[in-house]
């Protein structure tokens, strides 16, 4: 696939791992582990920009008109979000080209570290089975045990799909709790880029 269509099929990717293809969630703040129960903070679009976890989130919101005390509110879960989503609604286009930006980078980002590191995809779904792994954990090139770019570069072979996934589940503390999720995505992955 060129560019274009790879980054277009990754937003079909990512909005059925993070939304279950539904976009009647993007404006919306979501928690998936639970309100000040888990890592996971209020997150939104369809990258699912975490608050708590990605500067971007907070970003974006500054661009979206949010002030500093409601952002501030939002990271520590200590204001009510529901009353807030009016707001995230009225700036779709800029939650928009957020999203844009996060899906291109998470393709680039995987597509430099692994030309850097001299690691090969097998195919266009491994590539977008690692920018799908930078989306949901953030993507690191360090060659060391235990990151996903390490695993990949040991395997000695050109990587697939099912290789992130083994990796997920296998060496990631939300792989071993959760190991349907990871199958969920993993399935997806393969679904879309079977249409493709």
């Amino acid at each position: 696939m060129d560019q274009t269509a790879l980054i277009a099929t990754f937003r079909r990717i990512i909005l059925a791992n993070e939304l279950d293809n539904s976009l009647a969630h993007v404006h919306k703040f979501s928690d998936p582990d639970g309100v000040r129960s888990g890592k996971s903070g209020w997150s939104f679009g369809i990258s699912q920009f975490d608050l708590k976890n990605n500067p971007i989130a907070a970003a974006c919101l500054r661009a979206c008109g949010f002030s500093e005390a409601e952002i501030k509110g939002l990271i520590d879960q200590t204001i009510n979000a529901r009353a807030l989503e009016p707001k995230l609604k009225a700036a779709a286009a800029t939650i928009e080209l957020f999203d844009q930006a996060q899906l291109k980078g998470c393709v680039v980002r995987a597509q430099r570290i692994l030309y850097k590191r001299a690691i090969t995809p097998a195919n266009d779904s491994g590539l977008l089975a690692v920018a799908d792994y930078a989306n949901q954990y953030h993507l690191s090139d360090i060659l060391k045990p235990g990151y996903l770019i390490h695993y990949l570069f040991r395997l000695g072979r050109p990587f697939t799909a099912a290789d992130v996934l083994q990796f997920k589940l296998a060496g990631t503390k939300y792989g071993r709790e959760h190991p349907g999720d990871c199958r969920r995505r993993y399935e997806n992955l393969m679904n879309i880029m079977d249409a493709a």
